[in-house]
């Protein structure tokens, strides 16, 4: 029987369409010799449809999600500095989702793709998730540290494979330290310590800029799809109003037939 390896089973499974997993996966742990390989193999789960989607874009477009990916080491590299850039790197983010996720998918499928390329960029871990091609689930960051579950999202641990991509971001400068103050007198000690001001919380800063540019994007995908709605419900009306028109032009000329008919009815009755 011909031995197998869950690690070369697991990136061939989810590169399959969902309807193709279940059969695939159940004839693969049919050759594990091992039962232990066997039930790994048995306990890998199908992926929604979002979660085949973006596993899909990973492997077909894998130089734009690892561009994608890079952008958001740029957009956390860029938080608490220049605002201008934040919003010029969420823009860029904006239009590189827009290319990747297809319009022929269904809305609320195309909803989760975008969420769950928009997570890969607001953290290392998510991203990392994001670059292995192994959801079965589609991710979402609310922010503020709010990790989700990544066992319930992979197919297997992230700690099993290498990272997604070499991260870009810069270490930021360690702090100067404080220079204490020389008391005036040496003799006498100092009346008070000096307090050191907090340091600013930059990680909730930083969340919640990627929490509201996430609303941003949200927000802007809600409105352009409202815009299609109304721009399809403004050709409906206009395609009703024509018919309604016609089927009026139509009644009018019947009603005229049918008095004629009437009147002409009238004179041979009299004659």
């Amino acid at each position: 029987m011909t031995s197998v390896d869950v690690e070369e089973v697991t990136e061939d499974l989810y590169g399959l369409p969902p309807e193709e997993f279940t059969a695939a996966r159940d004839e693969a742990a049919k050759q594990a010799v091992d039962s232990d390989l066997r039930k790994a193999i048995k306990a890998l789960r199908k992926p929604t449809a979002a979660a085949h989607e973006v596993n899909r874009l990973v492997r077909e477009r894998t130089n734009d999600i690892d561009s994608l990916l890079a952008l958001g080491d740029e957009m956390r590299a860029a938080m608490g500095g220049d605002a201008g850039e934040v919003r010029r790197l969420t823009g860029v983010r904006r239009d590189l989702i827009a290319d990747l996720v297809s319009p022929d998918l269904p809305p609320a499928t195309q909803q989760d793709v975008t969420a769950t390329l928009e997570a890969a960029t607001a953290d290392p871990e998510l991203a990392a998730a994001v670059r292995s091609g192994r959801l079965v689930k589609p991710l979402r960051y609310a922010g503020f540290g709010t990790m989700p579950d990544l066992g319930d999202v992979l197919a297997t641990p992230l700690s099993k494979r290498a990272p997604a991509h070499p991260t870009t971001v810069k270490k930021s400068a360690a702090p100067k330290p404080v220079k204490a103050a020389t008391p005036a007198k040496p003799a006498k000690a100092a009346k008070s310590a000096v307090t050191e001001p907090p340091e600013p919380d930059l990680t909730a800063a930083r969340d919640r800029v990627l929490e509201l540019s996430g609303l941003a994007d949200d927000a802007q995908r809600r409105y352009e799809q409202a815009v299609k709605r109304a721009t399809e419900a403004r050709q409906l009306l206009d395609e009703l109003e024509a018919e309604r028109a016609d089927a009026h032009k139509a009644a009018r000329a019947a009603h005229a037939e049918a008095e004629k008919a009437r009147r002409d009815l009238g004179r041979l009755e009299r004659k």
